[in-house]
């Protein structure tokens, strides 16, 4: 009985060293507290049983086991200003950002917001984290010089070639300290379940060709990154600080003896087995990559960034002089000539990017930083468009932010639009000119306004206001003069309005009975002088997303488990079919002159815009992408369709040109 005791009193004080509640406190983790208690239990007990004689030492190795986690603790919430936050999740073979970052880094050569996503991608500072991205076109694979931390994400290069490619969905998947091994490892494994059509495979002769090995994760890399003290600890051992190295800067591949530049400079002519080992290294891993994209019938393109010293003289004089170099032992050509020769060996597509920083008027780099800087990002995405030239659409990207601007929407002349945009967590109402240059917002509240239409003589907008996930919205109007606003209708619920004519607004409208379910919406024509509404679909099937043209009213509607295109005649009260059966219908449109509908279409998982002319009613296919298309309108002239889009973590609204009398021929 003593010894029962005796066992339990020494279980309760083992399970004590290791405390759940300072456990769950660092590791913010119930799961994790429950299987640390787990563990610890069962094997006291399994020594209890099995072999009593080793009790003290698992009782010696948990008492400093349990002085650790309350080092841990201790650091963590007392000395909280000495904390080196962890931003990457280590893989074996890699690592990658963390999700859900929200960093702000500052330096004194810049001062930059560091944001991910829900799968540590990296977006704008307002975009949503919670967004992922299963697919894109063209992947980024780089390390710190394309991952671009030292710029806002909208000066990101990638950021700037998307808006000369807005129907290409690119990703940047640059990782600080990536080589060729992790850039490798990283696509295997992560990058090729995107299925992109090209790969961007970026090298740079700042440090790409030397210790060129494949690095596996240890012991000590994942203590480092769970644990707050011990990363605190070995942080400055494992990385130097810019400010204590001889030059004041990172000077790779420049070292200060002749050894170190043998071992590990692709400039210095002479080679030792160290180079030699690396530079095969790096041969036989961009062949590999070169295989493993092509196996998923990918294109690999290399694009090659020159370092400080190639592209600057003063640079170069300044290593040279500082560690007291021959210059005579130097070629600064050597890794362009290898790595085109490489590529072009292998029929990999590759691009020098020394050209064209030369002819940048500034200089692309930070001048202690090492990276580029946003006029290096410009320059970078203005190489890689003119590049890319052959791959150009007539699509222009006109938002200026990524806030989910949607539904854009004329008034008669072309000369204003009224859109919605997400601000302050919700739906606002906003008017700008025809390029989305000098916008006005019109609502500020906590309320969602979405779905803009011009009426009553361009003086008023209607739109939807209200919670569209709990089907309570209204349509309401705001005087664009006075701000004062009003409802078409008090005693229904109602969705998207359309106000072609001043003296009738379209909608989709809906009541709930009195527990709250919603019943199937129809449309209905309201008229603004008679105050008088008139239903025009049967309340059997859903129907929603009216849009007016003279006598006509075009929508969309649910009646064989497809969203099909139908047309209303006001005159004759007839409805005719338009299109059913092929794909769910959403958006349609009626061009200027009435002749023409474009809509968007969903099919193999994703929306496209097309066009149907209404004397042959055969639907021609305008955009073919990854993305999704939708909320397309004419712009009064008839010359340009405006559209609201998703492609990948970038939205926002879009126009494309009208070709070959797709529009109205004026």
């Amino acid at each position: 009985m003593i010894q029962n005791y005796r066992n339990i009193s020494l279980l309760l004080f083992t399970v004590l060293l290791v405390n759940p509640a300072i456990i769950y406190l660092i590791t913010n983790s119930a799961v994790f507290v429950v299987l640390a208690m787990v563990t610890v239990i069962a094997t006291f007990l399994i020594i209890i049983k099995k072999a009593p004689g080793t009790l003290v030492y698992f009782i010696n190795f948990t008492s400093l086991l349990g002085l650790f986690i309350y080092a841990e603790a201790i650091f963590t919430y007392s000395f909280r200003e000495y904390v080196i936050r962890d931003l990457y999740d280590i893989r074996q073979t890699y690592y990658f950002n963390k999700p859900f970052l929200r960093e702000h880094f500052s330096d004194k050569e810049y001062i930059v917001d560091y944001v991910t996503n829900t799968q540590g991608y990296r977006i704008g500072a307002e975009d949503d984290q919670s967004g992922g991205i299963d697919k894109v076109d063209w992947l980024f694979l780089g390390d710190s010089y394309t991952q671009g931390a030292q710029v806002a994400n909208e000066q990101l290069f990638t950021s700037l070639l998307y808006h000369d490619f807005p129907q290409k969905i690119i990703l940047n998947a640059g990782i600080s300290g990536f080589g060729l091994p992790e850039e490798l490892n990283y696509f295997k494994n992560e990058g090729r379940k995107l299925r992109p059509k090209k790969v961007f495979l970026q090298i740079c002769n700042f440090n790409d060709f030397m210790k060129v090995i494949e690095r596996k994760s240890d012991f000590s890399d994942y203590l480092m990154n769970y644990s707050n003290l011990y990363r605190s600890l070995l942080y400055p051992i494992k990385f130097e600080n810019p400010a204590e190295l001889p030059l004041g800067r990172w000077t790779e591949p420049f070292y200060p003896t002749k050894k170190l530049n043998t071992d590990y400079n692709i400039y210095f002519r002479e080679q030792s087995e160290i180079k030699k080992k690396d530079l095969d290294n790096f041969e036989r891993l961009l062949t590999e990559m070169a295989t493993s994209v092509r196996e998923i019938g990918a294109e690999l393109v290399v694009f090659q960034l020159p370092s400080k010293e190639q592209l600057y003289f003063h640079y170069l004089d300044e290593v040279i002089t500082g560690f007291d170099l021959d210059i005579r032992e130097f070629d600064m050509t050597i890794p362009n000539r290898f790595l085109k020769s490489l590529c072009e060996s292998r029929e990999i597509k590759y691009l020098d990017l020394f050209d064209a920083f030369s002819s940048a008027e500034k200089e692309v780099f930070f001048a202690y930083d090492e990276h580029l800087n946003p006029l290096g990002h410009e320059m970078l995405a203005s190489a890689l468009s003119a590049f890319l030239i052959s791959e150009r659409s007539d699509v222009e990207y006109l938002s200026q932010s990524n806030s989910g601007d949607r539904y854009p929407s004329f008034n008669d002349d072309g000369s204003k639009i009224c859109f919605q945009s997400m601000r302050d967590g919700n739906m606002e109402l906003f008017l700008t000119d025809r390029d989305l240059l000098h916008q006005t917002r019109l609502t500020f509240n906590s309320i969602d306004e979405l779905h803009p239409s011009f009426f009553d003589k361009e003086t008023k907008i209607v739109f939807t206001e209200g919670d569209q996930e709990r089907g309570d919205t209204r349509i309401s109007w705001l005087d664009l003069e006075s701000r004062t606003r009003g409802y078409i209708e008090r005693d229904s619920f109602g969705a998207i309005p359309n106000a072609v004519h001043d003296q009738i607004v379209t909608y989709a409208k809906w009541t709930k009975d009195s527990f709250g379910k919603m019943t199937l919406p129809v449309i209905a024509a309201f008229d603004i002088s008679r105050q008088e509404e008139k239903i025009i679909t049967s309340s059997q099937y859903e129907s929603w997303r009216p849009v007016q043209w003279q006598d006509s009213i075009a929508y969309i509607s649910n009646r064989n488990n497809v969203f099909g295109l139908y047309v209303y005649s006001l005159s004759s009260e007839t409805e005719s079919v338009l299109m059913e059966g092929a794909g769910d219908i959403w958006d349609p449109s009626f061009s200027p002159d009435g002749r023409k509908i474009v809509f968007s279409m969903k099919q193999n998982d994703q929306w496209d815009l097309f066009l149907m002319d209404l004397r042959d009613r055969k639907p021609i296919r305008l955009t073919d992408t990854i993305g999704d298309e939708w909320d397309a309108t004419f712009s009064p002239d008839g010359r340009f369709i405006y559209f609201a889009g998703v492609f990948g973590l970038r939205n926002g609204i879009y126009r494309m040109a009208v070709r070959n009398g797709q529009g109205n021929n004026k």
